[in-house]
């Protein structure tokens, strides 16, 4: 009983539009921020990004992770600099996770003005036992990601695993809420049997070209949602995927969800109002550390 067609196939709850937000007349992003969050528990959001020049000054995060995961096609790169001393490039097909925990404050601008970065900032929630842990910064470079290839089928394991391939973020002990993260390229009328399992929460994000998942179709620019996992789930499960006629590049996001209370207030993530305004305190305190700004706008 290992076949794939013997696993449960995991439900989908809807495939929705992902609308576009413009920041400024350059710097824009198609968002996906589902109501309610539970829906894709512990993930809180992604935004698909498209940054040309300096705009995001420096600014804080609290109770939660903000991830940059830019396309191994992005023009350009990001420019990373926080409070805790880190100054580096993260470069096309990169993985940078600023875990943000009590508090950390962070710049990121393209590397070479320009030369848009093009790639997706993930915001992962962190369970109430770590929102105080100190923030920390795990990087995963494009080379060290394994890659599985099969029948027109490219993955990309930029976090946590697939079938046996393990991302080097997994080493790293104080990483605190463990998802998966994967890349993946389907050449036209490509199939996969993806596996999710049961007990995780996800949503399949398609960047390019069409595909169905399940008996859904998306496109590009909307995103797949799977039924949610209920407590005491488990076992595997898979998401049967068939790429149309230009093929698809999709990324898949699953994670244990946390079930916890959720009060998301701009940059920070709290289980209450509370929590809120002391991640508020800490920040105008100074306790998250201080970043000057690289540039003005």
């Amino acid at each position: 009983m290992c076949g794939a067609e013997l696993l449960t196939r995991r439900a989908i709850h809807g495939v929705v539009d992902m609308p576009l937000h413009r920041f400024d007349e350059r710097t824009q992003a198609h968002m996906f921020h589902p109501d309610p969050l539970a829906l894709i528990d512990p993930f809180i959001g992604v935004d698909a990004f498209r940054m040309p020049h300096h705009f995001f000054l420096p600014h804080p995060h609290g109770g939660m992770s903000a991830v940059t995961l830019l396309l191994d096609d992005s023009p350009g790169g990001v420019r990373n600099r926080d409070s805790q001393g880190d100054d580096s490039f993260i470069e096309p097909g990169d993985l940078h996770w600023t875990q943000a925990g009590s508090g950390i404050v962070h710049e990121e601008t393209p590397s070479q003005p320009g030369q848009a970065a093009v790639g997706l900032q993930v915001f992962v929630n962190m369970a109430r036992a770590h929102k105080q842990d100190p923030a920390a910064v795990f990087k995963v470079a494009r080379a060290d990601m394994p890659v599985w290839q099969q029948d027109g089928v490219r993955v990309k394991v930029a976090a946590c695993r697939f079938r046996g391939l393990v991302s080097p973020i997994e080493a790293e002990a104080s990483w605190a809420t463990p998802v998966n993260l994967l890349d993946i390229g389907l050449d036209p009328h490509a199939a996969l049997e993806l596996p999710v399992p049961r007990a995780h929460n996800g949503f399949l994000m398609v960047l390019a070209g069409d595909l169905t998942a399940g008996d859904h179709a998306a496109r590009a620019l909307q995103t797949v949602v799977l039924l949610p996992a209920a407590p005491g789930d488990s076992g595997d499960g898979v998401l049967a995927l068939k790429a149309g006629d230009a093929g698809a590049r999709v990324v898949l996001f699953s994670g244990q969800p946390l079930r916890e209370p959720i009060v998301p207030h701009g940059p920070f993530v709290g289980n209450t109002r509370q929590d809120i305004a002391a991640y508020a305190v800490a920040y105008q305190s100074g306790a998250m550390g201080i970043l000057d700004a690289s540039f003005s706008r």
